[in-house]
């Protein structure tokens, strides 16, 4: 749900690299110049889609919500494929849309308080009937609540208990916004400033001066909508848009880590010059959580 042109959330240092920290030789440049054009078409493309789908909102946002959910834990489930020890794929997709779909599920159907009992105990007998190794079946578990109620958060900020009519649209729109925010700014700031490395260890690429360039970013965002389109209190508004930057940038280096454990560059090939599904909403999968804490804890209404 991100549409910045960036390839990370958190910026990278001047010196142009290629892939994760490999220096980019000069024919090259021009390779990247003409690969620009489909990857600013498929940002457009998403923008639209996404935008349209969270102001229309009801069925077909819910549908949308669902539809990524699938695929990203496909994704999700492809890449702990490649790890020591892969996850049941049937467990992540299933965990993950039920836990994305809470928020309009009737009845028990939509409790957390079902649904987590019940996925570990099917998930745990079904390995053992299906002789699958624990481990498989723990992160097959961890995979479909990291997707699951990352996705789901979103629309339960939607759908907020007790809100006024068009506040959870105003939420949504603050926090994917904010994470647009925090990746653009982190990946111009990073170019243009960057110097000290930012976990080099999980992405070289990154920089600490667009780390800090993507959390301005996203308080400016925050700190100004937040007032205005859900009458968030100023102060409030700008520690929700630092929150939002930690945890989109902390979700960004989450991928990059399971990336770089299953040896590939791309969590998938969905989306032309950006990658997978994953490595588009992988700062949402932990900024939408954070900020739903948040309002539960000040009792937001």
């Amino acid at each position: 749900m991100t549409t910045s042109p960036a390839p990370s959330a958190i910026g990278v240092p001047p010196a142009a690299v290629e892939a994760e920290g490999a220096p980019v030789p000069v024919g090259s440049l021009s390779g990247r110049r003409m690969n620009l054009l489909p990857r600013v078409a498929s940002s457009a493309v998403l923008a639209i889609l996404v935008a349209g789908m969270i102001y229309v909102g009801g069925i077909p946002l819910d549908l949308l919500v669902g539809a990524a959910a699938a695929l990203g834990a496909w994704e999700l489930a492809s890449l702990l494929a490649r790890c020591p020890v892969p996850a049941p794929r049937w467990l992540v997709v299933a965990l993950a849309v039920w836990l994305a779909e809470r928020a309009v599920l009737p009845g028990a159907g939509g409790n957390l308080e079902v649904i987590l009992p019940a996925a570990l105990a099917v998930g745990m007998v079904a390995g053992v009937l299906l002789q699958s190794p624990w481990e498989g079946s723990a992160a097959g578990l961890g995979g479909g609540l990291y997707l699951g109620v990352g996705l789901g958060s979103l629309l339960g900020l939607y759908h907020w208990s007790g809100a006024a009519p068009g506040v959870g649209l105003g939420l949504v729109a603050i926090v994917v916004g904010a994470v647009v925010a925090t990746d653009t700014l982190a990946y111009f700031t990073g170019h243009a400033l960057g110097r000290h490395p930012f976990f080099p260890s999980i992405s070289p690429r990154k920089s600490v001066e667009g780390a800090v360039g993507g959390a301005v970013g996203a308080m400016l965002v925050a700190g100004i909508a937040g007032p205005l389109v859900i009458s968030l209190n100023p102060f409030v508004a700008v520690g929700m848009g630092l929150l939002i930057a930690v945890a989109a940038e902390g979700g960004d280096l989450a991928e990059s880590a399971l990336k770089r454990q299953a040896g590939v560059k791309d969590s998938g090939r969905l989306i032309p010059g950006h990658g997978g599904l994953l490595d588009r909403v992988d700062g949402l999968l932990l900024a939408g959580p954070a900020v739903y804490c948040l309002l539960v804890l000040i009792a937001f209404r």
